[in-house]
């Protein structure tokens, strides 16, 4: 119940800053090609804990449609099976994103990919997820993004609100 309640409270403000930043942003689309770089804060979640998370990540949008992306998430410090107290998860990997405009200032987009972590000893585990993204102008945008992270022996969630800056 805990992990719901910080789960929405979290969804909540990042609807307030989409609301916010729509309010100001020019038309700027979200999708615009080539490199880009940013960063998030967020809360991660697995069965029974909980923590903030960050993000940095750096990538390549291909089309309004296509960008790649590398990424180091810490995901806070979570319980696991096997080990006592809670252990810190660090990951880094790379990502697929499929987006779809649906104004010309924000898109859609889901995602895919492959991702290294150490809980009890090095691994590799696949990812999935989904945001939305807005533009706010002169190569700025803004990020919400759900994150699922496959780890053995558990599994992680993970919503960031993220700044990017493409150049």
């Amino acid at each position: 119940m805990k992990s719901i309640v910080k789960t929405l409270c979290a969804a909540s403000v990042c609807a307030v800053a989409f609301g916010l930043a729509a309010g100001g942003a020019q038309a700027q689309t979200a999708t615009a090609t080539g490199p880009y770089i940013g960063g998030g804060l967020g809360w991660g979640w697995s069965d029974d804990s909980d923590d903030w998370s960050l993000k940095g990540l750096a990538g390549w949008r291909f089309s309004e449609y296509v960008a790649g992306q590398v990424f180091y998430a810490d995901l806070g410090d979570h319980r696991a099976p096997g080990i006592v107290g809670e252990r810190s998860i660090d990951t880094y990997g790379a990502e697929l994103l499929l987006s779809f405009p649906v104004a010309p200032d924000l898109s859609l987009y889901g995602k895919g990919g492959v991702h290294r972590y150490h809980i009890n000893s090095r691994n590799t585990g696949w990812l999935a997820g989904g945001g939305a993204e807005l533009g706010l102008g002169e190569g700025w945008s803004l990020r919400g993004e759900w994150t699922h992270y496959d780890l053995d022996p558990i599994d992680s969630d993970d919503f960031t609100v993220q700044v990017v800056y493409g150049f």
